[in-house]
């Protein structure tokens, strides 16, 4: 046991605690079916994939060039980084990313995909990406891979899911609050983007958050929490609206069936 020094200040006297131990996030394998008349199916990340998947983020989401994720523009990176079909036995487990496709089968092309990040003493997953291939947009095929996307953060062993927007894309947002998450805060300037030709920003994320298998049993109370003023009226703000997003009860069906069995 390493020697630790005493807290600062003792918490956690308004939730409950539980002892230390070792923390697995798992990346379980999840596909569906062949939908729109056999056109396309989800499928996890193949060798044979990884090119078309690169492919799919510089079309679809060229802003992340020069960010830390600016990976998945790189084909080359994949197999050191994401979880793939061909070793999913050891990868489900040591890779930190999973990149579920919406794989066009006649030309096996990726067209569209979502990533998920581990932060596995945290017990957290993220959800970190979605992107679409322009002409592939508004065409009902991101359905299918939330489902699958929603089944393999239910089923890693998370307890903790975050994910940020970015403030041009309200479309996500509005998933967002349909999926019942709660807002966590606007960050100014989160994430280096890329702008044409040969520039860059700052851009700003969303950012959300919800509690699996009972986790929020854990999480400490705002009664001992020690907040400045300024602080305490952000968060009397942020629980009217989360209050407001969870009584609305707009969850979809499918993902109310998934989560009821987590939570």
């Amino acid at each position: 046991m390493i020697g630790l020094g005493s807290h600062y200040r003792e918490m956690a006297n308004s939730c409950r605690t539980r002892p230390t131990r070792e923390k697995k996030v798992i990346w379980k394998r999840f596909e569906s079916e062949p939908f729109e008349d056999g056109r396309f199916q989800v499928k996890v990340l193949s060798k044979k994939l990884i090119g078309s998947a690169a492919d799919l983020f510089r079309n679809a989401y060229p802003e992340i060039y020069g960010s830390p994720h600016e990976f998945v523009l790189m084909p080359d990176r994949y197999e050191g980084l994401i979880a793939l079909e061909e070793n999913w036995e050891e990868d489900g487990q040591s890779k930190v990313y999973c990149m579920p496709a919406v794989v066009e089968l006649h030309s096996e092309r990726v067209v569209a995909a979502t990533m998920l990040t581990k932060m596995e003493k945290n017990l957290q997953v993220e959800f970190t990406f979605a992107a679409t291939l322009p002409e592939y947009r508004l065409k009902n095929i991101m359905l299918n891979l939330r489902v699958v996307n929603w089944k393999t953060a239910l089923a890693s062993g998370a307890e903790y899911l975050t994910t940020f927007l970015e403030t041009w894309h309200d479309i996500t947002q509005q998933w967002c609050i349909k999926d019942g998450w709660q807002i966590a805060g606007i960050f100014p300037g989160n994430f280096v983007r890329w702008k044409k030709p040969d520039q860059e920003y700052r851009g700003c994320t969303v950012h959300c958050y919800r509690f699996l298998h009972n986790a929020k049993e854990y999480v400490t109370k705002p009664e001992e929490w020690s907040l400045v003023p300024e602080f305490r009226e952000l968060w009397e703000v942020l629980e009217r609206i989360n209050s407001k997003i969870a009584k609305e009860g707009r969850v979809p069906p499918w993902l109310e069936e998934y989560l009821s069995e987590e939570e």
